[in-house]
């Protein structure tokens, strides 16, 4: 099994408290590539979340544990209440069926809102007050971000799933486009300067 020597994204935005938007956008953008792939495999997931995204020292990002994932058919309906309670999409806890895809990339949102704000969105003392902020879809605006990011982030964490941005969407979304600070992040030669704090 290859070995991942920088660890898990939960560590890793422990150790900056947060990450900048470029930073963040070059992982944020690795992990919804990796979806894809997974999704176009016919496979849900069902537990994206930090601790289970795993980083290299070139900054490569791996999704891991497939514990929970299911091979499924289009239009098939699940009920399983499987994931992590932070993470779990609303449709989920709602208990009335639903379709796959949807619920990854609701998780991935929570992903993106915890790598620019350094918290999940849904935080509360007990699991029945955090399920009700999921299925209200309440959660504090990140202070101190683009426009653009703002804007994602409310698209992918909508609690309407048919209404919540599809891979397609949110990988030609207008944060999600490379800049100057990307290009410089993305040079191999360069990468291990985002570990520098």
């Amino acid at each position: 099994m290859e070995f991942i020597c920088g660890g898990d994204l939960l560590n890793f935005v422990r150790k900056r408290t947060k990450l900048n938007e470029p930073t963040a956008k070059f992982i944020f953008r690795q992990i919804i590539e990796g979806l894809q792939y997974i999704h176009s495999q016919n496979v849900v997931h069902r537990d994206i979340k930090l601790d289970n995204i795993l980083i290299d020292l070139t900054n490569t990002v791996k999704i891991c544990d497939f514990g929970v994932s299911r091979k499924i058919k289009k239009g098939e309906i699940m009920h399983d209440q499987c994931g992590t309670p932070a993470y779990i999409a609303p449709e989920i806890i709602l208990g009335k069926g639903y379709e796959g895809f949807g619920v990854d990339i609701w998780s991935a949102g929570v992903v993106l809102y915890a790598l620019l704000a350094g918290v999940v969105p849904f935080r509360q003392k007990s699991m029945k007050l955090i399920n009700q902020l999921i299925i209200d879809g309440k959660y504090d605006e990140i202070e101190n971000i683009s426009a653009e990011a703002k804007d994602l982030i409310r698209g992918i964490l909508n609690t309407d799933p048919l209404k919540r941005l599809t891979i397609d969407q949110i990988l030609n979304h207008e944060w999600l486009k490379f800049d100057y600070l990307d290009e410089n992040i993305k040079n191999k030669n360069k990468r291990k300067l985002i570990y520098k704090k």
